[in-house]
């Protein structure tokens, strides 16, 4: 008799490019461009002109944790030196362009599954 399987799959089941990062068993990755935005209006109050400034990435991770280390024992605000998942340009941003800041981290545990922990890194493209 055959041993039971943890796991049974059938028909086509998606696959995704994303890496793991250390200590993080990654679910998700989302990548959002963004810019500062000001508008100009002229005298009827329509936009006659419109600028962007400070362009930056953010990145979003959804995870469940590995092991207590490096990602997950960042402090907010610290600066990462490299992520596995952002290693080829994105929406027009490369990976070694100006800086790239830790932001808003969650750490959630429960009864019923693994650590989960929730971030996001925010490219600054100009910020040396």
């Amino acid at each position: 008799m055959p041993a039971v399987a943890a796991i049974l799959q059938s028909g086509d089941i998606p696959s995704t490019s994303f890496t793991n990062e250390t200590s993080l068993l990654v679910q998700s990755v989302t990548f959002s461009a963004s810019r500062d935005e000001k508008e100009y209006l002229n005298a009827s109050g329509a936009v006659q002109g419109w600028e962007g400034r400070n362009p930056k990435l953010s990145i979003a991770y959804d995870c469940f944790i590995t092991d207590y280390s490096g990602l997950v024992e960042f402090n907010p605000g610290q600066e990462v030196t490299s992520l596995a998942n952002f290693s080829t340009s994105k929406l027009g941003f490369a990976p070694g362009d100006g800086t790239l800041i830790f932001k808003e981290p969650t750490i959630t545990e429960s009864n019923t599954e693994s650590a989960k922990m929730t971030f996001t890194v925010v490219q600054y493209p100009f910020c040396e």
